[in-house]
């Protein structure tokens, strides 16, 4: 049966990303005259979005998608999109024409079939001077551009995850120093029509804070947006996901509104994980139909439910990665504060805060504390009423059931 399938935690292909229509729109807009920086929280699909850009690609771009994963220095960077550029069909072979003018007498390792030994060779090359050596490498990517007639465009997931990798390797200094270089790599007059899509799922103002970098080096950018579903969206997705996944032929309204109501704003990836859940309860039961009561056993016993806790372990356990132990222990009763009393005027939690750190905290502190707990925790701030709400019902009930246990 045609339609979107469970894909819990993983890249949504196909049919199974679910009307995001706007959004690719509005990038491929602005792709057209600059580069954009893609920003949403972790599981409302910034890499199925991504990923359809580089599957479909708009006619007149040749799209890159770069797997960041375990690359921490700024040559294995390089390397990579070099390496990448290598593989496409629609550019190898030119890449390859271009790059043995660079190294005299064509080495036979630019031809080397085996990606990892091209990779190593390429890092030897430019090892040494990095930085010099991988803009000339990349300026091959302006020829390219002029040869074919269309636009590079380089897709790069959580920046703010590489650059955090980095900093662990490596001393501040060549953090930021590949940060500056990596905007000076965009703004090249020789890479006018490269294009980039990064993407970031936690906030990266504190991460380039940390290093000592600032937002300056991520200025040139357009920050593009990723929301939950609209209402008519969601309701039209959950119906989608009941007929194709549970062979439902009729549902309810009650059901619809029942879900939407437990979730709160509609992320597919809560959505999935409710049905998923009901789904079970209903053949457990041994029913075809599903009601409201099936939907609110499943959110209980099923979604929220011990067996259910790696869905939402990445939430608390995140915190460490990036807080040292006062931060992260402040920023957990903060969180638990919102989620106990369901809304909470900024001016209380302030004086929380200024209570929890003893005044060894600057009060900047509690700004960017906020904006990362705003960023990665679904919290939402009202300037109407000036106060902070979870946006997203079943991650605040998660919270409360598990982790109400910090001390006042």
């Amino acid at each position: 049966m045609d339609g979107p399938s469970f894909v819990i935690g993983n890249i949504a292909r196909g049919d199974d990303l679910w009307d995001r229509g706007e959004i690719i729109e509005e990038i491929w807009r602005v792709l057209e005259k600059g580069n954009i920086l893609l920003k949403a929280p972790r599981r409302f699909g910034k890499s199925s979005i991504m990923y359809r850009l580089y599957e479909k690609p708009r006619e007149g771009f040749i799209v890159v998608f770069q797997d960041t994963e375990g690359i921490n220095d700024p040559v294995d960077f390089i390397t990579t999109l070099l390496s990448d550029i290598q593989q496409h069909e629609s550019t190898g072979d030119k890449f390859k024409r271009l790059l043995k003018k660079i190294f005299k007498g064509a080495p036979s390792w630019i031809e080397e079939i085996e990606i990892a030994e091209f990779r190593l060779k390429l890092k030897e090359k430019i090892q040494d001077r990095w930085q010099e050596n991988g803009e000339e490498l990349l300026k091959i990517m302006g020829k390219l551009n002029e040869q074919l007639g269309e636009r590079i465009v380089f897709i790069i997931d959580e920046l703010p995850v590489l650059i955090q990798r980095m900093s662990e390797k490596h001393k501040k200094t060549v953090v930021k120093d590949f940060l500056h270089w990596f905007r000076q790599i965009r703004q090249s007059s020789e890479l006018g029509n490269v294009r980039w899509v990064v993407g970031g799922s936690i906030g990266i103002e504190h991460i380039l804070k940390q290093v000592g970098a600032g937002t300056k080096v991520i200025n040139d950018f357009e920050i593009v947006k990723i929301g939950p579903f609209s209402e008519d969206d969601a309701r039209a997705y959950i119906k989608a996901l009941l007929k194709n996944e549970g062979r439902l032929q009729r549902i309810s309204r009650d059901v619809v509104d029942r879900v939407l109501e437990l979730v709160g704003a509609p992320v597919p990836y809560f959505i999935q994980i409710v049905l998923k859940e009901s789904i079970y309860e209903m053949r457990s039961q041994g029913k075809k139909s599903l009601s409201k009561e099936m939907v609110d056993r499943a959110y209980l016993h099923g979604a929220l439910g011990p067996a259910s806790r790696t869905y939402f372990e990445h939430y608390f356990t995140r915190l460490s990665e990036y807080y040292d132990e006062r931060k992260e222990g402040i920023a957990k009763r903060l969180i638990l504060e919102v989620a106990r009393k369901a809304e909470v005027k900024k001016v209380e939690l302030f004086k929380l805060f200024k209570m929890l750190s003893e005044g060894k905290l600057r009060d900047e502190v509690f700004s960017y504390l906020m904006t990362d707990i705003e960023n990665d925790f679904y919290v939402t701030y009202s300037t109407e009423t000036g106060s902070y709400r979870f946006s997203t019902n079943i991650l605040r009930d998660w919270w409360l059931r598990y982790y109400d246990l910090v001390e006042e």
